[in-house]
């Protein structure tokens, strides 16, 4: 038993060394350029800072490797995914919830990213759309509604992916409820 404790202690210690959360403070997906520079460039996203709503708290932060990227988005065909990070959240009933934000080559290869990740999802079987439009932080979004079966159900998970400059941002959870998922994403003030 105290091998397991050491043992994920190190564990421990490992991510937050690698996630950037200790240490000079620099954010977990990190460059500027021209597109994304200003007070309110992506760049600045610390997913550790994120003013979470209420009941949320956040838990640790990932690096995603472009091969992890490419597989998790179906993206392997898109080209110039630089690198990525991804902030792991829960609420006060031990939902997890995540968010991805992937640092693309410019705001076309974002552009082509959404639009292969989308048309990865199969259409619905009673002709509804998966997708939605959705606005806040001044900027659209697009709300996915996908279907998974649990305990012999079948129960819906929503997503919300967007673009920011040369970013792309992807918030979902383990929830049936979108409006959970959308407060976090709004959290993030992108």
């Amino acid at each position: 038993m105290k091998k397991m404790v050491v043992l994920i202690s190190a564990l421990a210690v490992l991510i937050i060394a690698f996630s950037g959360c200790v240490g000079d403070n620099k954010p977990a997906v990190n460059g500027t350029d021209s597109e994304t520079s200003g007070a309110n460039a992506i760049s600045d996203l610390n997913l550790s800072e994120i003013n979470v709503p209420a009941n949320f708290s956040y838990d640790v932060t990932l690096p995603l490797a472009t091969n992890e990227i490419k597989s998790n988005y179906k993206a392997e065909s898109v080209s110039g995914i630089l690198e990525g990070s991804e902030g792991c959240y829960n609420d006060s009933n031990k939902t997890d919830y995540y968010i991805d934000v992937i640092k693309l080559e410019d705001k076309e290869a974002t552009n082509n990213f959404i639009t292969t990740y989308k048309s990865s999802f199969p259409p619905l079987n009673n002709n509804a759309s998966r997708f939605m439009d959705e606005s806040f932080n001044g900027h659209s979004a697009v709300k996915i509604t996908n279907y998974i079966t649990y305990g012999g159900k079948t129960i819906p998970r929503y997503s919300y992916i967007w673009n920011n400059g040369n970013y792309v941002i992807v918030v979902y959870g383990n929830t049936a409820d979108d409006s959970l998922v959308k407060r976090l994403a709004e959290a993030t003030g992108y």
